[in-house]
């Protein structure tokens, strides 16, 4: 019940409107109810009585109550869909600005199919609760509360005879609920799996294609297809036990109707006409008690799903700014890297680092896969948090800071480039969609990206693929670099921004680099040595630690790490271009 109330109150906006939906829902249930009773008075008063002169006015009641009892449902369905669709944008728009806030641990941890089906699957299963569960359930309670006190004024033993089946009705349905409530927990899971197995595969259909696995992935899609397959039959096989006892109930009604009824006519204790109207309120009395199975299983569906939505929306955010935050303010945008140590999930990435990049200076760390080069750029933008150590920026702690106008400073290009699919025009200004046309191509042409922008067939308002399909690595690595100047960031990282170019390609691009780190402090991650080579600075790191420093010429002469990586990739690259000759 405690997610139903938070449910309830995003339901607390609209619940003006709602009223009015149930005021209509209740109009509707009223007029219902009164048809049997005019069908009693036609019976009893015009064809026993012979009064046939009413006939004309009792049906024109009939038909204006129709009339009304239509409209009335009419604007109370839209208004409920109306205020669901509301809460269900709400409630959508809180879960993805939640998760826009998430730490990029929380990322690292979670499948994307997973968090897809919070913002669609879940919140449609809530939307449909919201829309037509629990107004049913209203007119369900409404229309039998009605219906008895209307039967009980008729004719109480009769009424009474029909009530004894209602407890066996509760026991059935309750029953049938804590039964469906796991299954549907484990619905959602499964279908959760499919989500995150098929949207894996569709991202990553180059590496099942290049890989042969089409076959594999065709049997593993069918085991975990199937797991969602056979938890819906067992919620069926559920149903199916408790769905024919519900209706055997509302059919025993009508028998009990047909020989109590019929022996209370006999006696002549109640007339024909009554007989007739407590048909007619049995047939309303149908309705709720048939959709009893029908609304358990949008309520235990939409809990199963409201659990997991708001369990996604109190997920704890590790980085998050701290109580009246630093907002940085102009300055020369110095930063330093004290005694900084780093663990992911207790796995030691970083020991004892420290550095300071002054303004204006470039600063290059180079190192082995794996040795923590990336997880530094990670510390810097705070995309978490140091475990040890600190971090300053003008001499103010990272923690301190006020998250977004940290982020403003830095302009990240990141090894592995993400573009959306939209304009490269739209893709530059991701940073700052008030940028005019003029700052996108003069950032464009910093980074050396104006002239192949400009000979595509729509320019700047070419539209590139998903992930920047259309375009070649270099091309995207430019456009990357341009929408990182385009906010004019104080501090420029690179993180390993040419390694997936050729060395032409990359000598294009270093030389928009050398360009766009004018007046910059600006910190480079690379494996190649031609990359970080005029650097003021530069810091070897080999498992998690910095075992060098100094400018390129200083660490030729120590003869260590990085001078063996320079003739090593000197090597291999004097071996690619003589085969490149000899063939």
């Amino acid at each position: 019940m405690f997610y139903l109330k938070r449910l309830m109150n995003y339901s607390r906006r609209y619940h003006k409107v709602n009223l009015l939906g149930l005021g209509l829902a209740l109009v509707a249930i009223v007029l219902g109810l009164v048809k049997p009773y005019l069908t009693k008075m036609i019976v009893d008063d015009v064809l026993v009585a012979g009064n046939y002169e009413l006939f004309t006015k009792l049906a024109l009641i009939f038909l204006g109550m129709t009339l009304l009892r239509v409209i009335a449902q009419y604007f109370k369905s839209y208004i409920f869909q109306y205020t669901s669709q509301g809460v269900l944008y709400d409630l959508r728009s809180d879960l993805f600005r939640r998760l826009l806030r998430q730490s990029f641990s929380f990322f690292d941890q979670e499948r994307t199919g997973l968090l897809m089906n919070r913002l669609v699957g879940d919140l449609r299963a809530v939307r449909m609760f919201l829309n037509m569960g629990y107004v049913q359930a209203f007119e369900a309670a409404v229309t039998l509360l009605f219906t008895v006190i209307v039967m009980l004024r008729l004719n109480m033993p009769l009424t009474l005879s029909l009530l004894v089946m209602l407890p066996f009705l509760y026991l059935t349905t309750r029953s049938m609920s804590r039964q469906l409530r796991p299954v549907f927990r484990s619905i959602r899971t499964a279908f959760e799996n499919l989500n995150s197995y098929v949207q894996e595969n569709i991202t990553g259909i180059q590496v099942v294609k290049a890989s042969g696995r089409e076959e594999d992935e065709k049997a593993r899609f069918k085991e975990v297809a199937g797991d969602l397959t056979e938890n819906h039959l067992a919620a069926s096989e559920i149903r199916a036990k408790y769905v024919p006892f519900n209706q055997f109930i509302s059919g025993a009604g009508a028998l009990v109707i047909l020989l109590v009824g019929g022996y209370f006519v006999m006696e002549g204790e109640i007339t024909i006409g009554v007989l007739v109207a407590f048909n007619g309120y049995m047939l309303s009395l149908r309705h709720p008690i048939n959709s009893i199975a029908g609304l358990v299983n949008q309520w235990v569906n939409a809990q199963a799903s409201l659990e997991k939505v708001f369990d996604l929306m109190d997920e704890e955010i590790k980085v998050a700014n701290r109580e009246n935050p630093l907002v940085l303010s102009a300055g020369p945008g110095r930063v330093e890297v004290k005694d900084v140590s780093f663990s992911y999930v207790g796995e030691p990435v970083l020991q004892d680092i420290s550095f300071t990049m002054e303004p204006g200076t470039t600063t290059a760390i180079v190192g082995d896969t794996g040795s923590g080069k990336t997880t530094i750029i990670n510390l810097l933008a705070r995309f978490y948090d140091v475990t040890d150590g600190q971090i300053t920026y003008d001499g103010h702690d990272l923690r301190d800071v006020d998250l977004d106008s940290l982020r403003r400073k830095i302009g990240v290009v990141m090894q592995d480039t993400f573009l959306f699919s939209d304009t490269i025009a739209n893709n530059i200004a991701f940073a700052r969609p008030d940028a005019t046309r003029e700052e996108i191509e003069q950032a464009a042409r910093i980074a050396d990206a104006h002239e192949f922008i400009s000979q595509l067939p729509e320019g700047y308002d070419t539209v590139v693929g998903e992930r920047g399909t259309g375009l070649s690595g270099g091309q995207k690595q430019r456009v990357a670099i341009a929408r990182a100047l385009v906010s004019d960031p104080q501090i420029l990282v690179l993180d390993d921004s040419t390694s997936s170019v050729d060395m032409e390609t990359e000598q294009s691009i270093q030389q928009a680099l050398s360009q766009a780190r004018s007046g910059r402090t600006t910190l480079i991650i690379a494996y190649r040595i031609s990359s970080v080579k005029d650097a003021d600075q530069i810091l070897v790191l080999d498992q998690g630690r910095i075992i060098e420093r100094g400018t390129h010429l200083e660490l030729v002469k120590k003869r260590g790490k990085y001078y063996r990586t320079l003739l090593e990739q000197y090597n291999e690259y004097h071996k690619f271009a003589g085969e490149g000759r000899g063939a």
